[in-house]
C-alpha cells in the first residue's frame, strides 16, 4: 500500500512544483524572455473589457492568460482570441499578479484573503485569511502577489508578515512579522525567500522562516523609512532592489552585504529586471528607464518615457518593454536605450490634452497650479489616460499587458 500512495501522490507533488508560471516569469522576477520580438508598429491582436481598472499583471500558462481587476474578478482568458474561459469573484479589488502551477491559480484579493483556485474551471480550492489588505497611500498600487516554490506558497500581507502555505491545501507553514506592509511579491533564489517592507528593511529567510539576514535602507529626507515597494531580482549570487529613499540597493544573496548602490536625485526607483548582464530599472517622477552593468553598477544609459513608470521592464534578448502611467507600451533598444512608442490607449488620446502641452509633448508647465498643488488629485486624474501599471507579458511574438481604462490587451 505504501508503494502504491507513493505512486499515486507523485503526479500530485510534481504538478505543485513544475511549470510554475508567475510575475517576471519565475520566482527570481528576472522578467527576460528569449520570445520573439514586436514590430515598431504591432496590431491589437484581441482586446478584452473587465469591470474595472486592471493594475495586476497578466501571468500566461498553456492556452490561458490571468488576470485580476479592480471589479473583484480573476479572469481566465484564451491567449491566441481573448475569448472569457471563466472568471471568478471575490470581495475586494484585485490588483496583485496570480501564480499558477499545472492545476491551481493563487492569488491574494483586497477582501483579506488569499484564494487557490482550480486552473481550469474557476472552481475554489481554499482560501487563506490574512489580517487585512488596503493600500498604504495613492501612489501604493498592488498586493503582494505570490511566489510559488517547490510546493509552497511565499506571499506578503498589509498586516506586516511574510507567509508561506502549503499549495495543496491552504495551510499555515510559517510567518514571519516584519514592521510594515510586505506588498512586494516574494523572490526566491537558492532557497531563500526575499521581500522588502514598507518599515525600511529588506529581509531574507531561510525556508523554514528564521531570518538569514536583514538590510536596512538610508532612508531620504521626505521618505525617511526608505519604504520597499516592489520585489527584487536575483541573478549570480546577487540580489537586486529598488526603494522610495531614491536608491537602487545591490546585496550579496547569502550574506546581505552591501556591493554596490545608486542614487537616483528626486525620483523613487520603481522595479529592477534583468537581461544578461545588464540590470534594468523603472522608475516615478524622474519618467525614465534606467540600465546598469549589473556587477559594477555602472549606468550605462537612461531612457526617457512621458510619465511615472511603476511595472518591470520585460525584456528579451534585444528590446525591453514596459507600460507607462500616460497609457502608452514603450519598446527600447536594451543596447542604445533609444525607444518608441509601441501603443496608446484611447483613453490617453483622448485625455492627455488635459495634462500634456500638444506641442511640446511635455506635461503643462502650470499643471499644479490647476491642481493647486493636489498631488494625489493629480495622480489619480492621470489614470483617466488608461494607464499601464500592469508589467507586460511577453510570449510567441505577443504582448498581453492591462490599463487602468479596465481593458487587458494582446499586441503582435
Amino acid at each position: 500500500m505504501k508503494s502504491l500512495f507513493c505512486f499515486l501522490a507523485l503526479p500530485i507533488l510534481l504538478s505543485l512544483s513544475l511549470h510554475a508560471q508567475q510575475l517576471g516569469g519565475s520566482v527570481s522576477r528576472t522578467n527576460n524572455t528569449t520570445a520573439a520580438d514586436l514590430p515598431d508598429q504591432p496590431a491589437v491582436k484581441w482586446q478584452f473589457k473587465t469591470g474595472g481598472a486592471v493594475v495586476g499583471s497578466p501571468v500566461v500558462s498553456g492556452h490561458i492568460l490571468f488576470i485580476g481587476s479592480a471589479d473583484s474578478c480573476l479572469y481566465a482568458i484564451d491567449k491566441s482570441n481573448g475569448a472569457p474561459l471563466w472568471k471568478y469573484r471575490t470581495n475586494g479589488p484585485l490588483t496583485a499578479t496570480v501564480a499558477c502551477d499545472s492545476n491551481a491559480v493563487f492569488f491574494m484579493s483586497g477582501d483579506g484573503y488569499f484564494y487557490a483556485l482550480d486552473k481550469l474551471k474557476g472552481r475554489r480550492l481554499w482560501t487563506f485569511k490574512t489580517n487585512g489588505e488596503h493600500a498604504t497611500d495613492p501612489w501604493d498600487y498592488y498586493l503582494s502577489s505570490a511566489a510559488l516554490h517547490k510546493g509552497v506558497i511565499y506571499v506578503g500581507s498589509t498586516d506586516g508578515h511574510i507567509y508561506a502555505l502549503d499549495a495543496r491545501n491552504g495551510k499555515l507553514r510559517w510567518k514571519f512579522r516584519t514592521g510594515g506592509a510586505v506588498h512586494a511579491a516574494p523572490t526566491i533564489a537558492e532557497d531563500i525567500i526575499l521581500a522588502g517592507s514598507f518599515d525600511g528593511w529588506f529581509y531574507a529567510l531561510n525556508s523554514n522562516g528564521s531570518l538569514r539576514w536583514k538590510f536596512d535602507t538610508m532612508g531620504e529626507r521626505y521618505f525617511p523609512l526608505g519604504e520597499v515597494q516592489f520585489h527584487a531580482v536575483v541573478a549570480d549570487s546577487s540580489v537586486y532592489f529598488c526603494s522610495r529613499d531614491y536608491n537602487v540597493y545591490a546585496l550579496h544573496l547569502r550574506t546581505g552585504k552591501g556591493l554596490w548602490v545608486f542614487h537616483e536625485g528626486g525620483s523613487w526607483t520603481s522595479v529592477p529586471s534583468l537581461a544578461g548582464k545588464r540590470l534594468l530599472v523603472s522608475t516615478s517622477d524622474t519618467h525614465r528607464a534606467l540600465a546598469f552593468n549589473a556587477s559594477s553598477g555602472r549606468l550605462q544609459w537612461n531612457s526617457p518615457v512621458g510619465l511615472n513608470v511603476f511595472g518591470s521592464i520585460t525584456t528579451s534578448a534585444h528590446y525591453g518593454y514596459m507600460g507607462c502611467l500616460d497609457g502608452k507600451v514603450h519598446k527600447i533598444n536594451l543596447e542604445t536605450g533609444e525607444s518608441v512608442a509601441l501603443f496608446q490607449t484611447a483613453a490617453s488620446k483622448a485625455e492627455a490634452h488635459r495634462f500634456y502641452d500638444p506641442a511640446t509633448k511635455k506635461l503643462l508647465p502650470d499643471l499644479m497650479e490647476r491642481y493647486k498643488g493636489d498631488y494625489i488629485r493629480m495622480y489619480h486624474d492621470f489614470l483617466d489616460m488608461g494607464s499601464i501599471l500592469s508589467t507586460p507579458w511577453l510570449e510567441a511574438g505577443t504582448l498581453y499587458f492591462g490599463s487602468t481604462d479596465g481593458n487587458v490587451y494582446a499586441l503582435q
